[in-house]
């Protein structure tokens, strides 16, 4: 019940601020082309912020390194499944990357990370795990292999090598600095608390708190329900992906291992997450179809409610 209720008030919330974009959008205090301006805004300035804060006050513990590959692996093998059925849909490029960047990331910190403090009070061990399966196993792969992908099939339109060298772009840009960075930081096990650089940490971590509204504005502005019908087949096999295979492909292997009963319900909760909201934002920033991506987000969320409980119920 804890679970659930947990749930459903985390979504309660996004749904809300979602909505709350959308009545500024229909009021005329923000527009639709604001969207790129948001999007901008996550990739370049907050969103890095909060990937190099996030991994430099991490203490990554390496031995965990079984369960960071497990979620890998499944995120993987989400992306080549979208790849092959966004094919057999004959999909557009942007809707191609729109699609597999859905359906193989999901949102295992915005909302994994509320719901396993509820599920496991007491188990430090448990959030720890969370953040490092999260940190290293899921951020990193979303900021590095799907902006790659959204650089590739944003850039269909450019012609010969240019389309193939755009997602080289990534290496120069301010994701994968932060993510380096980050890494590099905890792996040295660099200061945080000293007098300047507490203070110049306590500032990052202001901008990376803002990345939340920055990525729900970017979503509540793009989305709009007209067309769902046209986008219900995706819509049934990105949920199908995301909010059931995923699980069972975490779950799967542990079953050959000898690992405490929490540490396969901590793999199963951030596997069964909704798609990730940053999607949309990747979507818009690199020329993927944005606005089915928000359309996608959105439905997975409120499915999650569902899906969520009963995917833990079975699996772990």
């Amino acid at each position: 019940m804890a679970l659930y209720q947990q749930l459903i008030s985390s979504i309660a919330v996004l749904v809300g601020l979602i909505g709350l974009a959308m009545f500024l959008r229909w009021i005329g205090i923000i527009k639709e082309e604001d969207g790129q301006i948001f999007s901008k805004l996550v990739t370049q300035i907050t969103l890095p912020a909060l990937i190099f804060v996030s991994l430099a006050k991490t203490s990554i513990d390496w031995s965990e390194g079984f369960l960071v590959l497990i979620m890998f692996v499944a995120e993987i093998s989400s992306l080549a499944l979208a790849w092959v059925l966004g094919r057999w849909m004959k999909l557009s490029g942007p809707q191609q990357g729109a699609f597999m960047l859905v359906s193989g990331f999901g949102s295992s910190s915005l909302l994994g990370y509320a719901l396993i403090s509820q599920v496991f009070p007491e188990n430090v061990q448990a959030l720890t795990e969370a953040v490092v399966v999260s940190e290293i196993g899921v951020g990193p792969a979303l900021f590095t292999i799907g902006t790659m992908l959204a650089m590739y099939y944003g850039g269909q339109k450019v012609e010969g090598k240019d389309r193939f060298s755009a997602p080289l772009k990534f290496f120069r840009s301010p994701i994968f600095i932060s993510v380096v960075a980050g890494i590099a930081w905890s792996s040295l096990k660099l200061p945080t608390d000293m007098p300047v650089i507490d203070t110049i940490f306590q500032g990052i971590k202001v901008l990376a708190t803002a990345n939340t509204f920055a990525v729900v504005l970017t979503v509540g502005v793009l989305l709009r329900f007209s067309g769902l019908k046209a986008v219900l087949l995706m819509t049934a096999v990105a949920g199908f992906l995301k909010l059931i295979l995923k699980p069972v492909m975490v779950w799967l292997p542990t079953l050959a291992m000898n690992i405490p009963d929490w540490q396969v319900q901590v793999l199963v909760l951030e596997a069964a997450m909704p798609s990730a909201m940053l999607s949309v934002v990747l979507a818009s920033s690199y020329g993927c179809d944005a606005k089915l991506a928000s359309k996608l987000v959105f439905t997975t969320t409120i499915g999650s409610g569902i899906t969520v409980p009963l995917m833990f119920r079975l699996l772990a």
